[in-house]
């Protein structure tokens, strides 16, 4: 689990590409599934 939180949200990475989600706690569960 690698992101940073950026204005928009949180860019979380997801299989070497970032991806823009709502916030961190989105990522995670995005990672989750």
């Amino acid at each position: 689990m690698k992101g940073y939180a950026v204005t928009e949200g949180y860019m979380g990475l997801v299989e070497g590409k970032y991806m823009l989600f709502a916030s961190e706690s989105d990522y995670r569960e995005y990672l989750e599934d």
